[in-house]
């Protein structure tokens, strides 16, 4: 309501006055209103809409920081195995879920099919054998058979994991990326919410590793050698479903690749892997050590370690392919190892022979004891751990029935490279098979080696 004094500074806009009066129109009352006092409510008006729409749109939603370790215009070689040191850039994504509630394909536990795993290809730093931790950076090649609205892979318990940054094709893609821990998964999407095309991808991202996370994964085993000195190695130990403790991967048995490792290591270490090595350099006091390139296996087959060089290796040099015994330096000094060795120089050309095909041995094969190893073997392709009891052996103390039983362990890892390395079930419900045909197999080259066994 207007006041009857023309003195009042009040305004009522939008006022619908009625008269009998032709005098009196519609919103008469702005007549009596000073002219610089009604330029300046409009003025003010308008400041205050634009003011809340510059606002509205310029405000961030809820965002986290992420660090990308290549900047856009970068390319990421896997030809050499150079240091890979990608720069960091600091951009910013939006999140909009909590990692504790499952998106569309993270509620499945099973990766999609619709993807083919090129390649891995994989780098350690580890400066210091006083560090409890490793950092490591992978490269991982694939290819999209369908378009995906997520991009879905594992990684389990890192002590950090940088942002991944992800090319199609060599052309860099931002993407928004989040957890769902209970299936250990990590999703990438399109910051637009569209379909990853079908295409070929490569994924890189850092990471630094726990070597004190218990005795799976890559982790340290600590050991007393001979001398009543403590010594410390690295190992593996993946199966069944912790490489992606070591690494992001897809960490399925039916998505095969082939690796290419690369460690750097003390200069007074040696580091072995799946397959021989490639290359070796001395750079700044560390050793670069780079491995050929494996066949394709499954990620629970990927395997290295780091020893001291107290650790020792008995080898049969004039056996193709070469066979390698790992193991402390006291028990190799005393023989201990050369009873493993015989028994799996016999084994080989018996399983050559018996399916009829070499392929599934690698060009070398090492076998390593492992002081604290949380099973009997593991059949690592090229690589094959063992708890120390199943590889080393004291024919003054040990009896009969632990004899046999370690040649079993040792036979029975080298028939996994035909039966679960070779030929592999697509899921773990099958594992059961692997084990059976393996244990069937075990006893065999015994009826041809050494028939006085009556194994």
């Amino acid at each position: 309501m207007a006041s009857k004094n023309n003195t009042s500074p009040s305004i009522m806009i939008g006022e619908t006055r009625t008269s009998s009066s032709s005098g009196n129109k519609r919103f008469g009352g702005l007549r009596n209103i000073p002219k610089s006092w009604l330029i300046a409510a409009i003025i003010f008006y308008c400041a205050s809409v634009i003011t809340v729409g510059l606002l509205a749109g310029l405000l961030p939603r809820r965002t986290q920081h992420i660090t990308i370790l290549a900047t856009p215009t970068q390319s990421v070689t896997t030809t050499t195995p150079s240091i890979i040191t990608p720069t960091a850039t600091t951009l910013t994504s939006t999140s909009t879920h909590e990692p504790s509630i499952c998106i569309e394909d993270e509620c499945n536990p099973r990766l999609s099919n619709d993807l083919i795993v090129h390649n891995y290809t994989l780098q350690y730093f580890y400066n210091d054998t006083t560090q409890t931790h490793v950092q490591g950076v992978v490269i991982i090649e694939f290819t999209l058979k369908q378009p995906m609205k997520q991009i879905i892979y594992h990684s389990k318990r890192m002590i950090e994991l940088e942002e991944p940054v992800l090319y199609e094709n060599d052309i860099y893609q931002f993407v928004s990326t989040r957890k769902y821990i209970p299936h250990d998964y990590i999703s990438l999407r399109l910051m637009a919410n569209a379909s990853f095309p079908s295409n070929r991808y490569k994924l890189v991202q850092k990471f630094v590793v726990s070597l004190t996370d218990g005795n799976t994964g890559f982790y340290q085993s600590i050991f007393q050698d001979g001398d009543e000195t403590m010594g410390k190695l690295l190992s593996t130990k993946f199966e069944p479903t912790d490489a992606r403790k070591a690494f992001p991967c897809f960490d399925e048995p039916h998505l095969k690749a082939e690796f290419i490792i690369n460690i750097i290591h003390p200069e007074n270490t040696i580091a072995i892997a799946n397959f021989p090595i490639d290359a070796e350099a001395l750079v700044d006091g560390l050793r670069q050590t780079s491995f050929e390139r494996t066949f394709r296996m499954s990620t629970y087959l990927a395997a290295w370690a780091i020893l001291p060089d107290t650790y020792k290796g008995l080898s049969d040099n004039d056996d193709e392919p070469q066979l390698t015994i790992w193991a402390r330096r006291e028990p190799t000094i005393k023989n201990h190892t050369a009873l493993a060795l015989k028994i799996a120089t016999g084994a080989i050309p018996f399983f050559k022979e018996y399916f009829d095909t070499a392929e599934p041995m690698p060009p070398k094969t090492d076998f390593l004891a492992v002081p604290d190893f949380s099973s009997g073997a593991m059949e690592n392709w090229g690589l094959i751990t063992f708890r120390e009891d199943r590889l080393i052996f004291d024919e003054k103390v040990v009896s009969t029935t632990q004899k046999h039983l370690l040649a079993e362990t040792i036979v029975h890892e080298l028939a996994h490279f035909w039966f679960g390395n070779y030929v592999t079930c697509k899921w773990w419900d099958d594992l059961w098979l692997n084990e059976a045909m393996a244990t069937w197999l075990s006893y065999k080259p015994f009826t041809v080696t050494d028939p006085d066994w009556k194994m």
